[in-house]
Parts: structure tokens; sequence; C-alpha cells
């Protein structure tokens, strides 16, 4: 189950980013459709991989670019949900995939510097 990998390697990479001691309100990515992530166990994962650090509550927000191919028989820009369909233009298989294999923390949320101050 690779997904435990990717959520420890966004949890190590939300560490390095953010203060020690700074707690993290929730987390947001892109895993691309053509990425090859099963979304569920992803998120099943962080629930584990977040447990007694500064992310302890902090969701997994997921964000999910669309597949994206250019067909190299008809030169359309396509939709491509899964490697190994065909081009749904002109039905060729020589498709070159241009997005949907983004897998990157876009923001990690955090409080605002004077909700984290104690009030007097």
């Amino acid at each position: 189950m690779h997904e435990v990998s990717i959520a420890e390697g966004i949890a190590s990479a939300v560490e390095s980013t953010v203060a020690p001691g700074t707690p993290v309100l929730s987390v947001r990515v892109a895993v691309g459709e053509l990425a090859g992530v099963d979304i569920d166990a992803l998120l099943f994962a962080w629930q584990s991989v977040r447990k007694g650090t500064s992310m302890d509550k902090a969701p997994l927000v997921v964000e999910r670019p669309e597949g994206r191919a250019w067909c190299m028989h008809c030169g359309k820009d396509v939709a491509l949900h899964r490697h190994g369909d065909p081009c749904p233009e002109c039905g060729g298989y020589q498709l070159l995939a241009t997005q949907g294999h983004e897998l990157k923390v876009l923001d990690i949320e955090i409080p605002a510097e004077d909700e984290s101050q104690p009030q007097s």
C-alpha cells in the first residue's frame, strides 16, 4: 500500500515547512487523476500518520486535477481518465499525457498569528 508512504511524505513536507510546535489546521494536496493513488487509502493512511504530531487534527483536503492528453493522431487536447483509454475524439491510442500526474502539497493552513497568542 504505497499510500502510506505518500501520506508520510506529505507529513514530512509539512513538518519541514511549519515552525516546530505550530498547530496545523489543514493540509491541501493535489493528486492527479492519473497519479495511480487510491484516495480512500490515502485518507485512511493520513489518519494514522498525523497522530501525535502538530497535524493531529488536520484534515487532508484532496484536489483531483483531471487527466489530459494530446492525441498524436488527431492533434487535439482531450480528457484522459485512465491510461490505455482511446482518444474520445478519434478513437486513436497514441496519447501523450500532459496533466493528471500531479502529487504535491498545495498549501498548509495554520492559525493566524494573533490566534496563536494567549489572551490576557
